[in-house]
């Protein structure tokens, strides 16, 4: 079995370039680092760090460890900082840690007992990776694929509901029918959130699909080219909440579909409900979740 200890100073070594940049950063002495390698070595039975030049680099055979060395000291890192309750590092799809996280967040400070959290931010895929990789706790998704060693609580459907800016025809609609997003320009807005897949879910029963003429690779975007009469989008109801009271862009109902997505809180099988990362699972959400998948 790998030890962790010789495990962190191999990544140090590579990361800091020399023996001494690593004793450095582990606060070791510059001969217990080598000793640490060369013991790694001994027990994989492979030469991990070429020792000359300028930079101490990965051989092939230690550029092969280097991702699961750098996955065996976060996850090492992470459940220190989960039993200690110190920190939780929670990853969200933009929409969602853009446009949901923080009211989340601030019910979860108000507990007398909690974690320090750490936000990270990227696409729905991402999200999933860094959980994956045990670079996250949690990631909170748009959409859930059933990767094995995760598990999944569905906490909220969201509508998506169509946008247009307020002097658009549509605006003094309280709905559009569905078969009038046919042909219209239709903005897309940040990749890999499933939304096409929840299109073709839905209009795919009505024989036809509505076609994005523009990507604008973010939400923020998408409702920034509305605005500005670019066309019109699809996006989640509460990524437009704020827009819709001000009166800047107009929010509508589709009539003739359902367009609606699951959000999922994921986190690794297996954990006790004692452990941090299920409390802040469970203030996610609330008292009653939808359902829990594996």
């Amino acid at each position: 079995m790998l030890d962790l200890v010789h495990v962190a100073s191999f990544l140090a070594i590579v990361e800091d370039g020399s023996f001494h940049g690593a004793a450095r950063r582990l606060g070791l002495a510059q001969p217990t680092v080598s000793q640490h390698l060369r013991k790694l070595e001994t027990h994989l039975g492979a030469c991990l760090v070429e020792r000359g030049g300028e930079r101490c680099r990965p051989t092939a055979q230690g550029a092969v460890l280097l991702p699961y060395a750098r996955s065996l000291v976060a996850v090492s890192r992470q459940a220190e900082n989960a039993l200690a309750m110190r920190r939780l590092t929670v990853a969200a799809s933009g929409n969602v840690g853009t446009y949901l996280l923080p009211p989340i967040l601030a019910r979860y400070e108000e507990r007398p007992e909690r974690a320090e959290v750490v936000v990270r931010i990227g696409t729905n895929p991402d999200a999933l990776e860094w959980l994956d990789r045990g670079e996250a706790d949690v990631a909170l998704t748009e959409w859930w694929d059933g990767r094995p060693g995760l598990s999944a609580v569905a906490w909220r459907r969201e509508r998506l509901v169509a946008i247009v800016p307020p002097g658009h025809p549509w605006a003094a609609r309280g709905s559009v029918p569905a078969g009038a997003l046919r042909n219209a320009p239709l903005i897309g807005g940040e990749p890999g959130t499933g939304t096409g897949r929840v299109l073709r879910d839905a209009f795919g029963r009505l024989g036809y699909l509505p076609t994005v003429s523009r990507q604008m690779g973010t939400t923020e975007g998408v409702k920034r080219a509305v605005q500005a009469g670019l066309g019109v989008s699809l996006v989640l109801e509460a990524a437009v909440a704020d827009e819709a009271r001000a009166g800047t862009l107009v929010a509508l109902d589709v009539d003739g579909v359902q367009l609606e997505k699951t959000l999922y809180a994921c986190h690794r099988e297996g954990l006790p409900a004692s452990s941090p990362i299920m409390g802040f699972v469970r203030d996610v959400c609330g008292p009653a979740p939808l359902s829990t998948v594996s």
